[in-house]
């Protein structure tokens, strides 16, 4: 059997599109709403075979290895138990005000990849816009025009299948960069590495809390009072703004609105895949440079989500990444300021408290008997090293109260 059917037929797939991409097929909704591939990618060749049972997250969960395991921090470059290798830390924001004000916190990853293009760093850059036929829904593609890359700003809160793309930048000499979430970042480091031959020198991501499903996007618009997706003409999760407001525009010239905590924290983050709950590396670790929000924290410091002037927070992970940002605020794209790496733990708590319960939410759902990838043993422990005892039970014992109501449901979402 081919591994991208065992791979859905087991319920890892996370629909980064990988071996869609070899097989020249596309992609399609399952049935608890997140993409898997098509048929095409299930009779594979098999060199392709060998290098998506390299490259497939459902595999592959030990996708990050922290630094002192494998090899010596190179000079320049700091290893961080929590947050990983980085050879800067800083907050950082598009000097472009209609840059800034497009992306979902302060435009970092849109303005370098304008940049790029109109430097001639690289001949396109692959981003995840939003569908017009299915606005609710997303399309990934390369593309060497800063104005559509500025129109593709803002996180989609949304099944994404970036690697897919990966098929039309093969017929295309290179060099080209990629942004896309950090398991599917992951996912083409490894298959670069087995010996896929795409010219891609430059990769970027961002902090992920998870893909939430079609069917958790449709259960927002009936929250927001916006009818269906085909009542939908445009739609947006965030970005405008920081954090920026969800906004539907319908059909009937009316919109409807709500705030970015309303739509993630009371919809969204309740449809998340399964597999998100239990991902070693929501940080963009094998990223070359890695964005994320910038929170501004309230008197106790968890962050506020009232609108300001965007801020990213930034971290560069290899010496690409940093060479990338350097030149970048030479250049005048980028505004930045040095940041102490343990102020992260402030700006991204949900991040720091999803590391620490990695290993024992992995526990509940070996427990119940899901399938999951690999993982890294060394890491899991690692990560919750400073996390006491009652800590560590709550973790497993809510995640199994998780995982026990969802079995109703089927598998796929909501853990």
């Amino acid at each position: 059997m081919s591994v991208a059917r065992t791979i859905c037929q087991s319920g890892l797939c996370i629909g980064c599109g990988y071996c869609a991409s070899l097989g020249g097929g596309g992609m399609g909704l399952s049935r608890a709403g997140f993409l898997e591939p098509g048929p095409e990618a299930f009779t594979l060749s098999p060199q392709a075979e060998a290098r998506v049972r390299a490259a497939c997250p459902g595999l592959a969960g030990d996708m990050v290895v922290p630094a002192p395991l494998t090899n010596s921090c190179p000079a320049g470059a700091v290893d961080d138990r929590l947050w990983g290798r980085s050879f800067s830390v800083a907050t950082a924001w598009a000097t472009d005000p209609a840059t800034r004000h497009a992306g979902a916190s302060g435009g970092v990853l849109t303005a370098l990849a304008r940049w790029l293009i109109e430097s001639g760093r690289v001949k396109s850059v692959l981003v995840t816009s939003y569908d017009p036929g299915y606005p609710i829904g997303t399309r990934s593609a390369s593309s060497s025009d800063p104005g559509t890359i500025l129109a593709a700003a803002g996180s989609k809160y949304a099944p994404a299948a970036p690697l897919a793309a990966l098929a039309r930048l093969r017929e295309n000499p290179g060099p080209h960069a990629v942004i896309a979430r950090p398991c599917d970042i992951a996912t083409l480091r490894r298959a670069l590495a087995a010996g896929d031959r795409l010219d891609v020198p430059l990769l970027l991501s961002f902090f992920c809390a998870g893909t939430p499903s079609d069917a958790g996007n449709r259960a927002l618009l009936r929250e927001m009072k916006a009818g269906e997706p085909e009542d939908v003409l445009r739609f947006r999760h965030r970005g405008n703004g920081w954090p920026g407001e969800t906004r539907a525009e319908l059909a009937d010239g009316s919109t409807r609105s709500c705030s970015y905590a309303e739509s993630w924290g009371r919809v969204l983050r309740r449809h998340v895949h399964s597999l998100c709950k239990v991902c070693p590396d929501g940080i963009g670790e094998a990223a070359d440079l890695v964005a994320a929000d910038a929170w501004y924290g309230d008197a106790k410091g968890y962050p506020l989500f009232a609108e300001a002037e965007g801020r990213s927070l930034l971290l560069t992970r290899t010496a690409a990444g940093q060479a990338l940002y350097t030149e970048a605020v030479a250049a005048g794209v980028l505004q930045a300021s040095p940041l102490d790496i343990r102020e992260i733990d402030r700006m991204q708590p949900g991040q720091i408290d999803r590391r620490r319960q990695l290993a024992m939410r992995v526990l509940a759902f070996r427990t119940m008997g899901h399938a999951l990838p690999r993982y890294n043993a060394a890491a899991l422990a690692g990560y919750q090293r400073d996390l006491p005892l009652n800590g560590r039970l709550w973790g497993y014992a809510a995640t199994l109260r998780r995982l026990l109501a969802q079995r109703l449901r089927g598998w796929g979402a909501g853990a």
